[in-house]
Formats: structure tokens, sequence, C-alpha cells
């Protein structure tokens, strides 16, 4: 069934008439007219990742977290070699204020759902994710609120304000955020390079030339169909990895689509000359194709950097080929300069019915307070950086000064579905043949009228 904002918003409003409604570090916690932190501060124990870190006296410290993994989950993940920042939070919150979190623990897909009837009823967790996922239909719809109420961002230059920025709403903060978004780097089997004598996507990044014209070449050059091998496989070449925005929301909250910016219809048209060219692979699933690659398979994909770390832990354990890393290549369609690369972006926001938000709003400049000292443990790269050779952390970081553009297609729940019932899937297909400007010419006024149903929920 199709998700509406109205009739999330009848079900929403009926419960407000019954109850009336990476790397970061460096502060002292929240203090924007917080009568609580005036009572007095205590210095922070529990996580040495947070020593030296400053909380404020609480009268309420009960906290309530929404996440999709448990707290166990956490527990049994964290360990001296790779700490886990949720589970140091715990433990920092339980032994400095005597409370335990609580996790409210569900599915990923849920939230929204849950969120919704916990808005409707009362009950609602107070810290909650926020993010590209969630951005911008949550705080559109009321299920959080400003965040800036409580945290004073400009005070604490920890905050990534190039990225929260992009994420405001109605000129307010609603998601707090700092480190580096989840950006997707180009993974190459250097071990198939050099059996093939073929230069490698950091070679090419090094020499000035690694572009999407050349990324498809290098693609085409390692693919050889009778022996099952491509140039490039994975699924984070798609509309919600798309390294523009497809959003525009304006200072007033006005969502009208961006499909029709020129660089979009450039990206996507070259999107579509990369799928039909016989290099990627089409014939994985997105469950499996990070296994069958990393098996030797093919020679690219995207990778983040979290997920490259793992992948690395498991080859030390059971050998294989020689995996790099490169920067997603140069769209040279758009005469960009710089590699420009999709992002996710998993913030926390406080919601709209938290019993504690200024709890709430501590825990948050806490949780990212300790992430952010355990990254820079590890370097400026963090956990990432200790994979890496010295001539690809350069590369990486010169990719890095780039501030990614937040997408934001994914924070219309209905955006990604409508795309592909209207067709738009011929994009990403090796078979399907089509016009992609016509397409997104014609996908705006769809996309536009969606964003027309949730700024009409809410008045």
């Amino acid at each position: 069934m199709k998700f509406t904002y109205k009739r999330f918003i009848s079900l929403l409003m009926s419960g407000f008439m019954v109850l009336t409604l990476a790397a970061c570090g460096g502060g002292d916690g929240p203090d924007k007219d917080d009568d609580d932190v005036k009572e007095g501060m205590m210095a922070a124990v529990g996580s040495k990742y947070a020593e030296g870190y400053l909380l404020p006296e609480l009268q309420n410290t009960e906290i309530r977290w929404l996440l999709s993994s448990s707290y166990e989950y956490h527990q049994n993940f964290d360990s001296e070699e790779t700490p886990d920042s949720n589970y140091q939070a715990f433990k920092t919150w339980e032994e400095t204020y005597g409370t335990k979190v609580i996790v409210d623990t569900v599915a990923w897909d849920d939230f929204t759902v849950y969120l919704t009837t916990g808005a409707a009823s009362g009950d609602m967790p107070d810290i909650v994710n926020g993010g590209t996922t969630w951005f911008p239909s949550w705080p559109a719809s009321g299920l959080v609120q400003p965040i800036d109420d409580y945290i004073d961002f400009s005070a604490d230059d920890k905050w990534n304000l190039d990225i929260m920025n992009q994420l405001k709403w109605k000129g307010r903060y609603y998601i707090a955020y700092c480190g580096m978004p989840e950006v997707f780097y180009i993974c190459f089997n250097k071990t198939k390079f050099d059996l093939a004598g073929e230069k490698t996507p950091l070679e090419h990044w090094q020499d000035g030339n690694w572009n999407w014209t050349q990324f498809i070449k290098t693609a085409k050059s390692m693919t050889n169909v009778s022996n099952n091998e491509y140039g490039y496989t994975g699924w984070n070449l798609s509309i919600n990895k798309a390294p523009y925005s497809l959003i525009n929301v304006a200072e007033d909250g006005t969502l009208t689509s961006n499909l029709k910016d020129p660089r979009v219809k450039n990206y996507f048209q070259g999107l579509y000359e990369f799928f039909h060219s016989g290099a990627k692979r089409t014939d994985n699933s997105s469950s499996n194709y990070m296994t069958t690659f990393f098996a030797g398979q093919d020679a690219m994909i995207h990778i983040s950097a979290a997920e490259y770390v793992r992948k690395q832990k498991m080859l030390q354990i059971t050998g294989g080929d020689e995996f790099r890393i490169a920067p997603t290549p140069i769209i040279d369609s758009n005469k960009e300069t710089v590699s420009r690369m999709g992002s996710n972006v998993y913030g926390l926001s406080i919601s709209s019915q938290a019993k504690n938000p200024k709890g709430a709003a501590v825990m948050i400049d806490l949780v990212n307070e300790i992430d952010g000292n355990i990254q820079k443990s590890y370097g400026e790269l963090g956990t990432f950086g200790t994979y890496l050779s010295e001539e690809e952390k350069a590369a990486v970081k010169e990719a890095n000064k780039t501030t990614p553009e937040i997408n934001m297609i994914l924070g219309v729940p209905n955006g990604v579905a409508l795309w592909n019932e209207n067709g738009g899937d011929f994009i990403v297909s090796d078979s399907k043949e089509g016009s992609v400007s016509s397409f997104l010419d014609s996908f705006d006024s769809v996309l536009n009228a969606e964003l027309s149903e949730i700024q009409n929920a809410t008045k």
C-alpha cells in the first residue's frame, strides 16, 4: 500500500488533539538555555574516549533510543581493538548518571511506522536517527523537533555544518551531525588489474585523468564475458546514490524537484551509457555482489569506508586477491574538476514527543564526542586509514575535500518506488532503451506532486 502523508497526518494529529502534543570531538556538552547545566557539571566516567568531557547534572537521566540493533549487539561488538561508539556512550551514561539507557530495537524499514504510531499514542523514544533516509519527511511531518533548542551548534567546531545546513528545515536544525558522511569510493581488484596489464583506477587518478569517460573505458577493458568477468559490479550506482541533490528545500519549507538541473541530466545520461556498455554485471543481486566481488569475480565496485574495513578484516583471515581504493571518477560531462560521491548521512534527532529532550541532547553530544575521539585515535581517516597505502591516503584526502551534495530522494517515502513505477529503471538496465532527458522531464512533475503532498498534509 502506498504511504500517503494525508493519512499519516490524520493519524498523527488525532493523537495530538488528545495529548496536546565521525572527526568530531572537543566540546563540553549542550548549554543553550538549559537550566540543568547551570546546576553544575560532572566529569564523564566509564570510557577512556570520554576522558576530560564534562556532563551536566540532570534531574531526568532516563533515555530511550531508537536503533535497528539491540543494546546487546553493541555490547558484543565493542572491543579494545574496535570500540563501538554507541556502547561506549551507553557505558559513560550509566556510570556517570547511574541510569541504564533503554534501546527500542526496531527494524530499519519500520522506523517511520513505529514513530508514527508512537506520536499518535504519545509514546515515542527520545533519540532517533536523522539524515538522508528520513529528510525532509520526518521534520515536515512533525516526527522530530528542532534540536537547536538544546544545542548551540555554533559554539563547538566539531559539528559538520556544511552537511547540517543542507538538512535544515524552515531555518532550523533538526539533525545533529559531525564527521564525514558515508561516501563511496571505487574498490578495485589490484590482482586482476596487474594480471591484465591495465592501469589501475588509482594510477589514473594520480595521472589526473580518472573521470567518467576513463571509468567506462577501464570497465570495458576489464570485461571478459566469456570468462564471466565484468569490469564493474554492484548496486551503488542508483537514483539514491546520485551525487547531486534531486530535491530543492527552500527556507520556508517549499519542496521542489531538481531533476531538470543540467548536472542531474548529464549524470543520469552517463549512468545510462555505462549500464548499456556491457561492462556492468547485471545478473547478481544486492545481497551477494560483495561476496562474489571479494571472491575475485569482477574488477571494480563502489564501497563505503566501513564496508571496506570489514572486508579487509575478512581477507586477513581467509586470504585472497589484493584489493585497493581510489576516488569515485570525476564527472567530466559536467566539467567537474573534483570527485563527487554519492553519500549517506546518519545523524541523530530528538523525537517530537520525547519525554526527556534535554537529556537526549546531552546524549547526542556525548556520543558524537566519543565517536570523534575513537576515530581520532586511528588518525585523520579513522580505522579506514589503517588499511590504505600512502598513495591511497593522499587520493582519498583530496577527494574528501569536496563536501558531498545531499541527494534526499530516500527522504521522500515513495520517491524511489515512483521512479521505478514510472519506468526509471531503464537507466540502470542493460536491455531497456529510452530517452533519459525525456524521462526526467516527465518524472519531474510526478516528483513535484509527491513533494506537494508532503507540504499540503502538514498545513
